[in-house]
């Protein structure tokens, strides 16, 4: 579906899980994140240490896979 005044985002995530093996067990960065920006808009990404913001910005480039 179009968003904002009928632009399709420039980005699309939609219920996306990260998950990472350490030896300490499994760590779940994201869990079913959805997120749609479209062209032009400005978003910001603000939480604490370790709640996924250089996570989802991996997946997004293609660095990292879901």
């Amino acid at each position: 579906p179009a968003l904002g005044g009928g632009r399709s985002p420039a980005v699309r995530v939609e219920h996306v899980r990260k998950t990472f093996v350490t030896r300490q067990g499994a760590i779940t960065a994201l869990d079913g994140l959805t997120l749609s920006v479209v062209p032009g808009q400005r978003i910001g990404l603000v939480g604490p240490s370790g709640c996924g913001k250089s996570t989802l910005l991996e997946l997004i480039a293609g660095l990292e896979e879901p």
